[in-house]
C-alpha cells in the first residue's frame, strides 16, 4: 500500500499524459503538415513502393508498424482495402504509436530524473513538465518522427546514468545505452546530440578529477573519484555499437531498393541538410536563437466554418493545431538554464581555486551539456529551421527547471515557497489556457485570436 501511495502521483501524471495524447486522436483529418511524408514512407514499405527520404529509415519503419498493427485490429478492414492510398487510411492508424511513445516518454523522463537525483519530488516535477509541454503533446498526436528521436535519446541516457550509478559498473547498462542512442541516430541524424552527452560527460569529469579532490554527493562521484581512461571494451561500445545499430537499421531499406548504395543515399541526405536552400522562405521557419522564447510556433492544421446561432447570426469556428510549447514552461526553463550555466561556471572556477565542486555539479553538467549540445549546433545550419528542432534541447531545459524549483523548495523560506508555487500555478494555468491549440480543439474565432498573444504566433 505504501508503495502504491508513493507511485500514485506518477501514475496520475502518466494517465493525464495519455489522455492528452489520445483524446480525439483520429478526429483531425489527415494528412496534416508533414504527415504527407512520414506515413507515406511507412505505407510505401508495406506496398513495396519506393521513395526518397532525407532521414534514416527507422521513423518510416515505425510508421509502417503503426499502420500494419492498426489494420490487424478486428474492428478495421484489411489494409489491402485501402488500396495503399494515404488518403484512404484512418489517421488514427499512423498516430497511435506516436501517442504511446509520447506517453512512455513521460515515464522515461521520470526514471532519468531518479537516476540524476534520488528524489521523488524532483522526478515528479520533471514528469509533470514533460506531460504538460505543448510541443511534446502536439508531436505525440501527429504522424511525425520527432517524438521517436526524443524517446530513444532519453532512454539511451537513462541506461548511461544507470551505468554511472551502478557499483560495480555493469557494461550491460552501457551496451543498452549505446543501442538506444544508435536507434535515436537512426531516426534523425541530430540524435548524435544525445550520444554526444556521454563522451562529453566522461571527458569533463575525468579532467576535473585532477583538480578537485572534494566532490560532494556519492551518487555522482564515479568519474571524479576514480579517474581513468575508457577501457577498450567501453570505447568499442561507445563508438562501435551505435554505428552497428545504424547500419543494421538500413538493411531492410537496402533490400527493398534495387541498386541501393549507402554512399549515394548518404550523399543525397547530407546535401539536403547542409546545402539545401528553399526558393522562398517557409512561412513557419524560425531562427535557432528564437526557439527558447517560442517566437514562431508552427501551424500543423487549420480549418474554419460558420455555424448559425439561435439569434440568427453566424459564428465562425476554428479548428487549429500548432506545435505550441507551454509558454510558461518555455520562459521559466530557459531562465533555469541561465541560472544553471552561471552556477556551473562558478563551480568550475572553484575546482581550480579551492579544489571543491558543489553537490549539484554533476546534475547541472548533464543538463547543460545535453541542452547546449542539442541546441548550439543548429547555429551552423544554413537551411530552413523550425521550432521542432528545439525539442531535444527543450527536454533538458525542462529537467533544468525542475532542478531549480527542487532546490528552491529545499531552502525552506517563505519567499522561495511562494515563488515555487507561483511558477507551478502559471505552468498548469498555461497548459489549460493554450490546450485547444495543442489538441486541435474546435474554438470560436474570438477565442483563437485571444490566445494568440503575438502576431508571430499566428
Amino acid at each position: 500500500m505504501q508503495k502504491l501511495i508513493v507511485s500514485l502521483p506518477l501514475l496520475l501524471i502518466v494517465l493525464l499524459g495519455g489522455i492528452l495524447r489520445f483524446y480525439q486522436l483520429g478526429a483531425m483529418p489527415g494528412v496534416t503538415f508533414d504527415e504527407i511524408f512520414y506515413p507515406q514512407y511507412g505505407l510505401q514499405y508495406l506496398s513495396g513502393g519506393t521513395f526518397d527520404s532525407v532521414h534514416p529509415p527507422l521513423g518510416a519503419y515505425l510508421m509502417s508498424l503503426s499502420i500494419y498493427l492498426y489494420y490487424l485490429m478486428p474492428w478495421t478492414e484489411s489494409l489491402v482495402s485501402t488500396g495503399f492510398e494515404l488518403s484512404n487510411l484512418d489517421p488514427f492508424s499512423y498516430r497511435w504509436l506516436n501517442a504511446v511513445t509520447g506517453t512512455a516518454l513521460i515515464y522515461v523522463s521520470y526514471k532519468v530524473s531518479k537516476e540524476l537525483i534520488n528524489s521523488q519530488h524532483f522526478a515528479i516535477l520533471v514528469a509533470l513538465f514533460f506531460c504538460l509541454d505543448g510541443a511534446f503533446i502536439a508531436d505525440s498526436r501527429i504522424g511525425l518522427i520527432n517524438i521517436y528521436l526524443c524517446f530513444f535519446g532519453f532512454l539511451g541516457l537513462l541506461y548511461f546514468l544507470k551505468w554511472v550509478n551502478s557499483t560495480p559498473q555493469f557494461s550491460s547498462y552501457f551496451l543498452m545505452a549505446m543501442v538506444f542512442l544508435g536507434l535515436a541516430i537512426s531516426v534523425k541524424w541530430n540524435g548524435v546530440g544525445f550520444w554526444g552527452v556521454i563522451p562529453a560527460i566522461i571527458l569533463l569529469f575525468w579532467c576535473l578529477s585532477f583538480n578537485s579532490r572534494s566532490f560532494i554527493g556519492s551518487q555522482h562521484n564515479n568519474f571524479l573519484n576514480r579517474p581513468r581512461a575508457l577501457s577498450i571494451t567501453l570505447l568499442f561500445l561507445l563508438l562501435g555499437v551505435p554505428l552497428i545499430i545504424y547500419l543494421v537499421v538500413w538493411i531492410p531499406e537496402s533490400l527493398s531498393v534495387d541498386g541501393f548504395s549507402y554512399i549515394d543515399k548518404h550523399r543525397y541526405m547530407a546535401d539536403f541538410h547542409i546545402s539545401h536552400v528553399e526558393e522562398k522562405p517557409h512561412p513557419y521557419q524560425s531562427e535557432w536563437y528564437t526557439w527558447p522564447v517560442m517566437a514562431r510556433p508552427m501551424a500543423y492544421y487549420f480549418s474554419s466554418y460558420q455555424v448559425m446561432l439561435p439569434s440568427g447570426s453566424y459564428q465562425t469556428m476554428y479548428t487549429a493545431m500548432h506545435l505550441f510549447p507551454n509558454p510558461a514552461l518555455a520562459l521559466f526553463s530557459i531562465i533555469a538554464v541561465v541560472i544553471l550555466t552561471v552556477y556551473w561556471i562558478v563551480s568550475v572556477k572553484n575546482s581550480f581555486t579551492a579544489q571543491v565542486i558543489g553537490p549539484d555539479f554533476a546534475v547541472s553538467s548533464f543538463i547543460l551539456i545535453g541542452f547546449y549540445g542539442n541546441f548550439l549546433p543548429w547555429s551552423l545550419v544554413s537551411r530552413s529551421l523550425f521550432l521542432h528542432h528545439y525539442q531535444p534541447a527543450s527536454g533538458f531545459a525542462l529537467i533544468g527547471l525542475a532542478l531549480v524549483l527542487y532546490k528552491l523548495m529545499s531552502r525552506k523560506e517563505k519567499i522561495a515557497e511562494l515563488l515555487y508555487r507561483g511558477i507551478l500555478i502559471l505552468v498548469i494555468g498555461a497548459a489549460i489556457y493554450w490546450l485547444p491549440l495543442q489538441l486541435g480543439l474546435e474554438i470560436e474565432q474570438w477565442r483563437f485570436h485571444q490566445i494568440m498573444w503575438f502576431d508571430s504566433w499566428i
